[in-house]
């Protein structure tokens, strides 16, 4: 805990009551420094110390009081910090005389609650405890009652650092009425609130433009996801455009493949029936004459050898049309059948010596 060079004006005003070496008070601080001292003691929890000071407190004095910050002191602290406020800090000694007569007339009162609660933080610790020790010894409280103000923040012009610093110490008669206690507080306290004024103006400031820098920030990245969405959208289009136009390139490539083939093949096919027997006889091999009826209604003929098979006169009808052979059945009229046997011959069949046959789609 600092202090601020203009503390040393207000230590001036601060009045200290006088004792004698014989008092009571030194008799008392004597005592309960020998006894805390000879005590076998873990550390406590100081927010369990303050929540059991605060109880002790109300029971005795009641709950007409100003809102004790029911936490540790570095969480008050933390917590007038946050909300640009100073911090009042009461240290109770329930062995010493005006501290009781302080809580029952001054800080247990209707008026003190809310002046306080309008304008502070306040957080009380008992000087039995050793969290309340410590603060009297910080604060260098020579006398009860005790109130300090603290300022939390870092504000130039009070504080050199983000450590606390004690502003001003009031105890003893400088707290003996309530009129007096509120005076002394507000003139104090009035003295250091522009700098705590300016402070949290500069702080709103540079919250506001981090908060208008945050918001652009997040405009930004928003702006940026959604042009990032843009591009993976346009690249997998594109991609699908791609492969859409290589599958189309690859059927159409396929298609002139296949069509090709199929006319070399037709051509082939072709050299095979340039010669058709005329006689009815042919190097001593019956010729018989088929009548085709195609699936288009059109219509060939020609001469085959009794010896042909079906497989050569499907040859001869893949010559004539523009589609795969593949795709089609011949059959005769009458009975109805099928032709499937490729092997097989014309003879085999009994399409001899004439007859009339259907191409048909599979």
């Amino acid at each position: 805990m600092n202090s601020p060079s203009s503390s040393s004006s207000s230590t001036s005003t601060t009045t200290t009551t006088t004792t004698t070496p014989n008092s009571n008070l030194s008799i008392w601080s004597l005592s309960y420094y020998i006894n805390l001292w000879n005590k076998q003691f873990t550390e406590p929890d100081s927010s369990e110390e303050t929540r059991k000071t605060v109880l002790r407190l109300t029971e005795r004095f009641g709950e007409t009081h100003p809102a004790f910050r029911m936490a540790s002191y570095n969480e008050a602290v933390s917590f007038a910090k946050s909300k640009f406020k100073f911090l009042i800090v009461y240290i109770h000694s329930s062995q010493h005389p005006s501290s009781n007569s302080f809580c029952k007339e001054v800080l247990f009162t209707k008026e003190i609650k809310e002046f306080i609660e309008a304008n502070y933080i306040f957080w009380v610790c008992d000087v039995s405890t050793s969290i309340g020790l410590r603060m009297c010894n910080l604060l260098e409280v020579t006398t009860f009652p005790a109130l300090s103000l603290i300022c939390c923040n870092n504000v130039p012009g009070l504080t050199t650092s983000s450590q606390p610093v004690r502003l001003e110490l009031f105890q003893g008669n400088q707290l003996s009425t309530k009129q007096s206690a509120m005076t002394i507080i507000r003139t104090s306290a009035s003295h250091y609130e522009p700098s705590l004024i300016a402070a949290k103006a500069d702080h709103d400031l540079r919250e506001q433009d981090r908060f208008i820098r945050q918001e652009q920030d997040e405009a930004f990245y928003q702006s940026l996801k959604e042009d990032q969405e843009k591009e993976r959208i346009r690249l997998e289009k594109e991609e699908l455009e791609r492969l859409e136009k290589e599958r189309e390139e690859k059927e159409e490539q396929d298609r002139i493949d296949f069509q090709r083939e199929l006319e070399e093949r037709k051509q082939r096919k072709q050299k095979l029936f340039i010669n058709e027997p005329k006689q009815k006889q042919q190097n001593g091999v019956d010729v018989t004459k088929l009548v085709i009826r195609l699936h288009d209604g059109s219509k060939l003929q020609r001469n085959f050898l009794i010896t042909d098979t079906i497989e050569f006169v499907m040859d001869f009808i893949d010559t004539h049309i523009q589609e795969p052979i593949e795709n089609y059945v011949l059959s005769t009229h009458y009975p109805k059948k099928q032709l499937s046997n490729l092997k097989s011959t014309l003879k085999d069949e009994g399409l001899y010596p004439d007859s009339v046959l259907f191409l048909s789609e599979l």
